[in-house]
């Protein structure tokens, strides 16, 4: 894996990753500072000056640093091969050692952060930077419109309500006053299918550990069930309107805030009825002969399954469904009968949406940059998939939702950069392509059932404009919803260009450069070259008010490459 922030010129930009592309995964590139030459090219500017003069003085630091223990009694042996870790101590966080460490680690530090003299400028233009409205997607659930708004420096988003779209929107519910010091997040949330209760779920300082909660959305009022020992979990409501579907541990020994080090194991699955207390919740599904499994699950669009898709690790699933029309009926107060789909853990597989028994999932499956299949779960076997959609050449299909009834919406990565799509949901052929400029989707909002969609687009310049799509339109163009500015930022004195490079093998790597309009790429200017090469994680274009300061302050140029590993 590859992952550095490298301050250099763009020249010495451009022949690093040239030279450091040829490989999926390579070592581990400290920050570092070289060649800040002479800028008298470029306007006069204090802030500029000041802080090249700052980084000029201290380019030899002369420190001190506390002396780390080496054990090499930890030897782990991997398939014959015996590795030596000597710092494994330093895990654990909760080690006199390991806090004594960290204490010596910070006295060369701070002093060292606190000496730069334009550290109060930074700070406060980082604050002004980060000080700007920031909203989600609406989200349309039963009669009304929900989305999240931070104002710019709050701990957490508030959730605001609209009876319309045009309505003033009201406080919904407000996380930053459930602790005094900002800490509880809401981690995840969903509707009833009728939008009438609202279930989330809340994490304290981090943590993976959540409560889950309800929320009666007429009266505002909160059920008196508190759901705990939940972890790496959906919430899945039943169609009726009466229950969930989740994830629990049994009771953990020792710490469980977060900050354990030790993997928790048997996840087993429950429907809770809403009204009732977490000791009466019925356990529907377990893998107990599998420990590590965590357990995902989903309610089928159509109300009438419900999908559990088992995962150990960071990729690969299983898939079983279970039928909910007669459990439904009599009230679910046993484990619900399984049918495995898919047994061996070699691809992914998501649920878009279904007809009936017919289920379509997002997989990669004998195809590495994902298509979209039929799988029939009256004659599920591999070889009477339907492909719905095929797998691009090149482009990575990333998600995909049903919307409008019969349409599909597929976001794909295309040379590192989203491009939104809409498809004919009975065959896969296009409907239209919605026009993109270089930039990520990063948030979406639609449902099957609904003529109308919301996208979320931002790019290295644009923190996060809104778009709205009426799908019962003819033209069904995307209507600029809600636009983002920050203040003191005009995004129009920069540009931002994608280039390629070749690797040792020939390869065409992308790359995207920002600057301002006016700085000539000479080699001669401060530039900021950061990649990642692991997990198949792309780097898309995002906003970072940290880039801004750089680039708008310090007149820097931000090369962005895309190396290997990285998707």
């Amino acid at each position: 894996m590859l992952c550095f922030p490298y301050v250099c010129s763009l020249s010495d930009a451009r022949h690093f990753v040239t030279s450091n592309t040829h490989s999926r995964y390579s070592r581990s590139i400290l920050p570092s500072v070289s060649r800040i030459e002479s800028r008298e090219n470029l306007k006069s500017n204090i802030f500029l000056k000041t802080f090249t003069t700052a980084i000029k003085s201290k380019m030899v630091p002369q420190f001190t640093y506390p002396d780390v223990r080496r054990d090499d009694s930890v030897v782990d042996n991997y398939h014959g091969t015996e590795v030596v870790d000597p710092y494994r101590w330093l895990e654990d966080p909760d080690s006199e050692e390991v806090k004594h460490f960290v204490e010596e680690q910070n006295k060369v530090t701070v002093p060292y952060l606190e000496s730069c003299p334009v550290r109060e400028n930074i700070r406060k233009r980082l604050t002004d930077l980060f000080n700007y409205p920031k909203y989600s997607c609406p989200v349309r659930r039963g009669n009304r419109y929900y989305y999240f708004k931070n104002s710019g420096l709050q701990n957490q988003s508030v959730v605001y309500v609209q009876d319309s779209l045009d309505d003033e929107p009201r406080v919904f519910l407000d996380p930053n006053l459930l602790s005094d010091d900002g800490t509880v997040a809401m981690s995840s949330y969903q509707f009833s299918e009728d939008g009438e209760i609202f279930a989330y779920a809340l994490s304290s300082s981090g943590s993976d550990w959540v409560t889950i909660h309800f929320k009666n959305v007429t009266t505002g009022e909160n059920y008196p069930e508190v759901l705990k020992k939940a972890k790496f979990t959906r919430i899945a409501w039943t169609h009726d309107n009466l229950g969930i579907f989740y994830g629990r541990y049994p009771d953990q020994e020792g710490k469980t805030d977060g900050s354990e080090t030790t993997s928790n194991e048997n996840q087993k699955l429950y429907y809770h009825r809403i009204g009732t207390s977490q000791e009466e919740d019925v356990l529907v599904a377990e893998f107990p002969d599998h420990p590590k499994w965590r357990i995902r699950s989903d309610v089928s669009d159509c109300g009438n399954y419900l999908i559990v898709c088992p995962q150990q690790d960071c990729r690969d699933n299983l898939v079983f469904f279970a039928s909910l029309v007669e459990p439904l009926k009599e009230g679910i107060n046993s484990k619900l009968e399984l049918t495995p789909i898919i047994t061996n853990l070699e691809a992914d597989y998501d649920y878009v949406t279904n007809d009936g028994s017919v289920f379509h999932f997002k997989t990669n499956k004998n195809a590495p940059n994902y298509r979209i299949v039929s799988i029939d779960l009256n004659n599920p076997h591999i070889n009477d998939w339907v492909t719905l959609v095929s797998e691009h050449p090149k482009d990575v299909l990333d998600w995909a939702s049903a919307a409008a009834h019969d349409k599909l919406v597929v976001c794909y990565i295309h040379d590192v950069k989203s491009t939104l799509s809409l498809l004919r949901l009975k065959d896969g052929s296009l409907v239209k392509n919605f026009p993109l400029e270089v930039g990520t989707v990063i948030g979406y909002s639609g449902k099957r059932e609904h003529t109308e969609m919301f996208f979320q687009f931002a790019s290295f310049l644009t923190p996060g404009n809104i778009f709205h799509v009426d799908l019962a339109d003819e033209n069904m163009d995307a209507r600029l919803f809600r636009e983002v500015t920050l203040e003191g930022f005009d995004a129009s004195k920069f540009t931002t260009t994608q280039v390629f490079y070749p690797s040792k093998d020939g390869t065409q790597i992308p790359m995207f450069i920002v600057h301002k309009k006016d700085i000539p790429l000479n080699g001669n200017n401060l530039c900021q070259l950061y990649g990642y090469g692991g997990f198949n994680v792309s780097i898309l274009p995002t906003f970072s008010a940290m880039r801004i300061l750089f680039m708008d302050n310090l007149n820097g140029i931000l090369a962005v490459a895309n190396i290997r590993g990285g998707g």
